[in-house]
């Protein structure tokens, strides 16, 4: 069990690859959502974890190294795979408001805010140094996430009215608080069982309702579930980063306070938008660049404590 006052330098490490994969997850998914819609983007970087999470549990089957997860982390895996979807189609109303630069900043600092207000419920005492690292991270995620729109990104003219885009932002990132903490209550005996049950679940609740939209709406089945092909070589890129994201969050909550490690992984902003600068040449703002110096002195303060 981890040490409710120290987060452990192992757990920090895999909390900021937490973050780094997630991040990366969230720009793969983004290039496929150009090619493809995004619920069907979803579904398909979903069916690609799911997939690699198959062949991993029958390459344990075969090296006799299965893990053995009790009930409750089966439920607990369940219930993340039913609240992800749900949180998933809140967050893309947010940003299909054209409130970008409100809702990124929002569903990250409230998805980090939740599990740290519950690892200190449950007794989780970090330093006050590590508290100090904290606060200067969640400062960052929303310097990070929530520049201001310039020239490679101008504001929408049909954007809503920052009221009317709050409460879904919020609640994505309750959402995704939630899991947060239903993943890192597992056992440390569960390996990755959870995210087996997680990923068909969230599966077959977002075919079924984006089946139910277009069903509704008279549009044919496959393309409003299956992605275009063109969109497969970035979502099974997307895929890969998510379930690997996933994994090492686990790994990250049984080595360390669950207070630290889901801060440490919120900063995945960090990594799409630097994916972004690499890859597209898309240009950092200067709140940006001041984030991830944040983001660099929170880690160090975190680590110290």
């Amino acid at each position: 069990m981890a040490d409710r006052y120290r987060a452990g330098p192992m757990a920090i490490v895999l909390g900021l690859l937490v973050a780094l994969f997630y991040g990366s997850g969230d720009f793969f998914g983004g290039l496929a959502s150009k090619r493809a819609a995004s619920p069907t983007v979803v579904v398909g970087s979903f069916t690609v974890a799911a997939v690699l999470l198959a062949v991993t549990t029958l390459g344990w089957a075969v090296v006799g190294e299965l893990p053995t997860p009790d009930g409750r982390d089966l439920w607990l895996g369940a219930a993340s795979g039913v609240i992800g979807p749900i949180s998933l189609a809140l967050l893309y109303r947010g940003l299909a408001s054209g409130r970008m630069s409100v809702v990124a900043p929002i569903t990250a600092v409230v998805a980090a805010i939740v599990p740290l207000a519950w690892g200190l419920a449950v007794g989780e005492r970090p330093s006050a140094v590590a508290l100090g690292g904290v606060v200067v991270a969640l400062v960052a995620v929303v310097l990070i996430a929530g520049a201001p729109a310039h020239e490679d990104h101008p504001v929408d003219a049909a954007v809503l009215p920052v009221r009317e885009v709050v409460g879904p932002a919020v609640l994505a990132g309750l959402g995704f608080g939630v899991i947060f903490i239903l993943l890192g209550e597992t056992s440390g005996h569960a390996g990755l069982w959870p995210l087996v049950v997680a990923r068909p679940t969230a599966i077959v609740l977002t075919a079924a309702a984006l089946a139910l939209v277009a069903l509704r709406r008279g549009r044919p089945l496959g393309p409003s579930i299956v992605p275009a092909r063109a969109a497969w070589p970035a979502l099974s890129v997307a895929g890969t980063f998510d379930i690997t994201a996933n994994a090492t969050y686990l790994a990250a909550a049984n080595r360390g306070l669950l207070s630290i490690v889901a801060v440490l992984s919120s900063l995945y902003p960090a990594a799409t938008v630097v994916l972004a600068r690499l890859v597209l040449g898309e240009r950092l703002h200067r709140v940006q660049l001041a984030g991830l110096a944040l983001a660099a002195a929170g880690i160090a303060a975190i680590a110290a404590g």
